[in-house]
Order: C-alpha cells, then structure tokens, then sequence
C-alpha cells in the first residue's frame, strides 16, 4: 500500500464512528471548522474513504451533513493528472491563443528548434535546458495564464473540482494523522490568488507549477507514456498553508 492510500486510510480511522467528546481538541477544532459550527461532545462521527477517483479522499459525515476532504501527506505535492491532450483543449474553451498553448507544449516536451525555428523531433531537452534557450517563450506563457480568471478555473480543476465530479471539495489536508495542517475550500482560492506575482522559471499558475509526469529523455523508463501526462505540482504546500493561516 502507498503512502497516500494508507495516509486516507489513517484519516477514516482517525475519525469514524468517533464520538466527538473521543477526538483531541485540534481534530475537534478542525471539525469545527469544517461544519462551520460548535458541535456536541455526543454527537457520532462517521468517516469513509472515497471509492472514487476524485479530488476528495475521504468524507466525514455529521448528522445528515457531509463534507469532502482532500488529503495530501507530503510538502511537495502532485496536485492532478492529466493527458497533455485533454490539457490543450482545456486550455482552448478558456479562449487561450494557439500561439500561448503551443509555448507549453514545446516546454512539455522538450522541443529544439533548428535555425528556421521548426521543431527538431530528433532531439528533446530537459527541463533546465529548455529554460537555458527558451525561458522568454515560458515568460510569455506563464504572464498570460496568471490572470485572476484563468487562475480560479485552474484552481477549480487542479484542486477543488477536478474533471470528473460535480461537487467541490469542502477542505484540503496536509500531513498525517499524527501532524496536520488544512486549509478550508474559500481559503485555497485567497492563497493561489495571493501567490499569482511568483516569478517561477517553470511554467506555473500562481504557485502550481506544470510539466510532464517524467520526461523520459533516454527512453529507458518503464512508463514511457508518463511523457504525455501533466502533472500539476504545489511545492512547498504545507508551509504556504501555514504562512497564509499565520502559522509558520
């Protein structure tokens, strides 16, 4: 089992068929948090993890009320997954230029040009060294995607929503059960959107950063398909959630 499935799997324990009066008083501050209310130390929790692949992991239930939780155990975290392809024409309904969209792509896959500026497809570049020749085309893609309503739609896709579901997470853990940090739904968007100034030399929105799940420049990996995936990234998620809550 991988760290993440039983880091979900500790958050059910954690909390299911708990009464409230059993949980420690920053789990029951959480809670109360979460539901937006005091609750009562007979009142019975029940917890379950979700069997399906969407942004929340687990689901606390009290009374007849439910709530979604995303669960990240790490400080340098995968945010979401998605083909490059799915991930252009995203990029496409949001009305972003092909010009724009292409800047990515040839990031994502590491694309040389010769002296014409077409395409070599016999060679790809890593990351460090697509920057060394091309970090004006980066520039250029990350100034236009850092606007205020591009941002709160990749928020929702990257985090809150997802592709796949119609309903929002309600808060974002990170740690695990033993050292835990959250960060409720309306604040995520308030913490993205307070980092949209970064000047990261990768491609970004904000403080996500994007790029290929693994570039595979020698051809030897065992997932060679990993070059066409997006992988979103928040680096450095549990210090950014603890900064913005006046913790750190």
């Amino acid at each position: 089992m991988n760290r993440g499935i039983k880091n979900e799997y500790d958050f059910v324990d954690l909390f299911n068929n708990k009464y409230f009066s059993e949980l420690d008083d920053y789990c029951k501050l959480f809670l109360e948090k979460l539901f937006d209310k005091k609750i009562n130390n007979d009142i019975l929790i029940t917890c379950w993890k979700n069997r399906v692949p969407q942004k929340a992991d687990i689901f606390i239930k009290i009374n007849n009320s439910t709530k979604g939780i995303s669960l990240k155990c790490g400080n340098s975290n995968s945010m979401h997954h998605e083909s490059i392809q799915d991930f252009k024409r995203y990029l496409e309904n949001l009305g972003i230029p092909y010009s724009t969209i292409d800047k990515y792509v040839s990031y994502h896959y590491g694309y040389m040009k010769n002296d014409l500026g077409n395409i070599d497809y016999s060679k790809s570049l890593s990351a460090e060294e697509y920057k060394s020749f091309y970090q004006n085309d980066i520039d250029s893609f990350n100034n236009y995607i850092n606007k205020t309503r591009i941002i709160v739609d990749m928020i929702d896709r990257f985090i809150v929503r997802g592709r796949n579901s119609d309903y929002d997470i309600d808060a974002l853990i990170c740690g695990t059960v033993d050292d835990f940090t959250w960060v409720m739904k309306h604040e995520i968007y308030d913490l993205i959107l307070s980092k949209r100034c970064l000047h990261f030399t990768s491609p970004h929105v904000a403080c996500l950063t994007l790029g290929p799940k693994k570039r595979n420049l020698d051809g030897n990996s065992n997932n060679s398909k990993e070059r066409y995936i997006l992988c979103v990234r928040w680096n450095n998620i549990r210090q950014d959630i603890d900064n913005f809550k006046g913790l750190a």
